[in-house]
Parts: C-alpha cells; sequence; structure tokens
C-alpha cells in the first residue's frame, strides 16, 4: 500500500469470504490501514435469515479491532449537506467507532435477532419499492449513444461512455444533483444547497454519480427488461443500491477490500473511478 495509512472500505462479502483465522483482514490491519465500516455492512449483515452470520463476522473483525472506523451510510450525510449547504467533511464517527470497537471486542452476547427486530422498519425503507420505481424512471430516459442500450460485456467504449457521463461536472450538477435536492424539498426537507457550490469535496456529489450509474445501468437493461420486475430481479436491484453506498463512500476512502463477484459492480467502480480506487480481495 503506498499510502502509510489508508482507508480501506471493507463489504460485506469480503467479511464473509474472509477464512475465520482472519489473515487477509490481519495482514492490512498490520500494514498501517484504517478498515473502514460503513453501517450499509451491518444492516446487510443482520437482517439477514443466518443468525450465526453476525457473531462469525464479529469474531473475524477481532483481529483488528483498533483499526476499525464506522462511518454512517450516505443518505444521512447528504441529506445534512442539503440542509447546510456544506460538505460533510471526514466521515468518521468517533463516538460510534468507540461503541462498536467495545462490542466487536467484548460482547460476545450480542446476537443478530436483536438488531432485526430493531431495524424491521428500516429494512422496509431500504428494500422497499423506491430503488425499483427509481430504476424504471431512468430507464424511459434517452441518453446520446445507442451503444448503451446493448449489454456491455467488457466493451471498452460502453465503459469510456459511461465513464463520461458519470463523470461530467454539468451532468452531475444538473439533472442529477438537481433532481435530488428537488426530491428532497418535496419529501418536506428544507434545502438550502447552491449547487454552484457543489463539487466532489461533497458526498452529494458522488450520490449524484451514484444516481448516474443508476441511469446507465438501467439503459443497459433496458425499459422492457424492467416493465414487469420478478422477486429475483427486484433483490437483485436492491443489492445495486447498497452496492453504491459502498462505492458512495469509497470517495472519501483509499480503496476497497471485496470479493464481490458481480460483473455489474465491476462497471459500477470504473464507470466512478476509473482505475484510481484499487480493489482488493480476501485471498
Amino acid at each position: 500500500m503506498s499510502n502509510s495509512n489508508p482507508r480501506i472500505i471493507i463489504d460485506a462479502n469480503y467479511i464473509i469470504g474472509m477464512p475465520n483465522d482472519s489473515a487477509p483482514f490481519r495482514t492490512l490491519c498490520e500494514q498501517g490501514a484504517r478498515i473502514v465500516l460503513i453501517d450499509t455492512l451491518f444492516f446487510e449483515l443482520c437482517s439477514t435469515p443466518k443468525c450465526a452470520q453476525w457473531p462469525a463476522s464479529r469474531n473475524k473483525l477481532k483481529a483488528g479491532v483498533n483499526a476499525i472506523e464506522l462511518w454512517q451510510h450516505v443518505s444521512p450525510m447528504f441529506k445534512r449537506e442539503l440542509e447546510q449547504n456544506h460538505p460533510y467533511g471526514d466521515p468518521l464517527d468517533e463516538e460510534r467507532t468507540e461503541r462498536l470497537r467495545d462490542m466487536i471486542a467484548n460482547n460476545p452476547q450480542y446476537q443478530p435477532s436483536d438488531m432485526r427486530t430493531l431495524i424491521e422498519d428500516y429494512v422496509k425503507e431500504r428494500e422497499g419499492d423506491g430503488i425499483v420505481e427509481l430504476f424504471q424512471n431512468f430507464a424511459n430516459w434517452e441518453l446520446p449513444a445507442d451503444e448503451i442500450k446493448h449489454k456491455a460485456g467488457d466493451d471498452d467504449k460502453v465503459i469510456d461512455f459511461c465513464y463520461f457521463v458519470v463523470n461530467n461536472p454539468d451532468i452531475i450538477r444538473s439533472p442529477a444533483i438537481g433532481a435530488l435536492r428537488q426530491s428532497m424539498k418535496t419529501d418536506g426537507l428544507d434545502v438550502s444547497l447552491n449547487l454552484d457550490d457543489v463539487d466532489d469535496s461533497w458526498v452529494i456529489w458522488h450520490e449524484g454519480k451514484a444516481h448516474l450509474v443508476l441511469l446507465c445501468e438501467s439503459q443497459r437493461r433496458g425499459a422492457d427488461a424492467l416493465k414487469n420486475v420478478s422477486k429475483k430481479l427486484k433483490k437483485s436491484l436492491i443489492n445495486t443500491k447498497h452496492d453504491l453506498d459502498y462505492l458512495i463512500s469509497l470517495a472519501f476512502a483509499d480503496g476497497i477490500a471485496s470479493c464481490e463477484t458481480k460483473r455489474a459492480m465491476s462497471y459500477f467502480r470504473k464507470w466512478m473511478y476509473g482505475d484510481t480506487k484499487p480493489q482488493l480481495d480476501s485471498q
């Protein structure tokens, strides 16, 4: 690792795929990495019906507990930016980080069933129909290129085109961030955000990029593919939004550790960052 103390985000797939001796994770910590956990990870681990998932994950995390940082998922951060017209700043939540470290190190009795009860409404919010509707709305938009309407494979022209769309400052500010601002106003949030003030130091800038990723992906799938969304496809779309939470947070970190094998996840990372944000696997 080139940085002396790089921030490395780890996702749920990385922890699940990590061997029980935590060797890759331990090595990252010994090399000086700060390990970023965003609360989407706990949402994924603790909303699963597999009750052994959280205790097993907690035991693996013990190997580097003092290197852990906790960040919120992106929605609360960009909503604060909308209200205050100011970038969120360092995502580290020091108080919650200390509580998390203590819980990982000293609380073996904590069971995921307890958390599932607490986040039942939260599950409905984050796994409702909103993400499906968002994809369907985007699928009816038109982008100025035909190639995005085809399955991308590893077509470099499609990757380059999507990278241009997702990283174009004019498109990020409007329509992407502008639509987010209007949506929050419609929901009753007291919004003071001035679009001209926003740049890549803001969380909402990267949330806007993520919405452009959804636009590109919905165009790649095509409107017909999203007319009748099956239960399986709905789950896939929800997982896509969770994946993007990690990638938005990656804007403020140095790399991501994942054993995610979905082709789309690789596309999204390239669309948002090109080759500037490395991915480490769990081996």
